[in-house]
């Protein structure tokens, strides 16, 4: 008995084609089993490389600009921490559309990882503002984006000012996808049916947009969503919300019958001192993972693997969503410049 429905797969699938989609990446993004992890019980834990999105520039934001960009030609006002990477693959997507992305930026523990994002965001943006205090950053965003519109920046047109994450309804519409993505490569034997599928949880889009499409097409793998940042958004009423006003978009388009519970539980025990801070679990998770082809940092990937290896070992099968960015082709490119 197949585990994926796919009569309501196709619909869904048909709701999402009918919006607007520029391409950015290369799907389907790969599933493997994740050899060279040394963990306990390794053998039955795979592998979403999300990494591998874009020869441009990867990880799990790839999805939702998508979405995000498909529309409108005019320049993008994004906004995060310092080292948001939602804030420089905006700008590095945006501008091989020949579109200007701004970004406002808010203070986070300055480590080596964070500091070479931020300096690859100051060499992408078209402008920048850093705000000492994250709750300064909204004050921030509107006033960059009435500057932008007033021609003071050299481009005379309002801005479109995106979530945090990407993470709106719209893009969280790439995630959909993405899981439906996933139902595919399980119904064409590439991959197992996980029982839990391990993802980093910040501004929500990902863990969301996955658990919606796996359930659209009948798939019951757990989404486990780690959380990184703010309980702001990571909370099971945020996500339900989130859920609730992704699937209306699809369901406007398409009769997909009633909404399917999504199977998403957030985790909190791993996120350390905050947003930014690393944890000695994800230090270690890195460190366990280097005998695999899977880049990590210690912001969202390492934590959300440290959340998976401490669940590992019990039989069950696993799947880790490496969302990483793939920063290191980057920096790489920009040095050769």
């Amino acid at each position: 008995m197949s585990s994926v429905d796919t009569a309501r797969m196709e619909a869904a699938n048909a709701a999402l084609e009918s919006f607007p989609r520029v391409g950015l990446g290369e799907w389907p993004t790969p599933v493997a089993p994740f050899a060279g992890l040394e963990a306990a019980g390794a053998g039955r834990i795979w592998i979403k490389r999300e990494d591998l999105a874009s020869p441009l520039y990867g990880g799990n934001k790839v999805r939702k600009l998508e979405r995000l960009l498909a529309t409108g030609g005019g320049p993008v006002l994004a906004f995060g921490g310092l080292g948001s990477h939602h804030v420089l693959a905006t700008a590095v997507h945006a501008a091989a559309l020949g579109r200007e992305c701004f970004g406002v930026l808010a203070e986070q523990p300055m480590t080596a990882h964070t500091a070479a994002v931020l300096a690859l965001n100051e060499g992408s943006c078209a402008g920048l503002l850093r705000r000492r205090r994250p709750g300064a950053t909204l004050g921030a965003v509107g006033h960059l984006a009435a500057r932008i519109a007033s021609g003071a920046d050299g481009s005379p047109s309002p801005p479109r000012v995106l979530f945090p994450g990407g993470s709106s309804p719209t893009g969280t519409l790439g995630w959909v996808g993405g899981g439906l993505e996933l139902a595919a490569q399980i119904a064409a034997s590439a991959c197992p049916v996980p029982d839990e599928i391990y993802v980093a949880y910040g501004s929500g889009g990902t863990a969301v947009g996955l658990a919606l499409g796996l359930a659209l097409a009948g798939v019951r793998s757990e989404v486990v969503a780690i959380r990184v940042a703010t309980r702001l958004a990571g909370n099971a009423a945020y996500a339900e919300l989130l859920a609730r006003r992704t699937f209306a978009l699809l369901a406007a388009r398409v009769d997909l019958g009633r909404r399917p519970r999504i199977r998403l539980r957030i985790e909190h025990g791993f996120a350390g001192r905050g947003y930014g801070h690393p944890t000695a679990a994800a230090e270690d998770a890195i460190r366990r993972a280097r005998g695999s082809a899977a880049p990590l940092e210690p912001t969202y990937t390492g934590k959300a693997l440290a959340a998976l290896l401490a669940a590992a070992g019990d039989g069950r099968r696993r799947m880790f969503l490496d969302t990483y960015s793939s920063i290191d082709k980057l920096m790489a490119a920009r040095a050769s410049e």
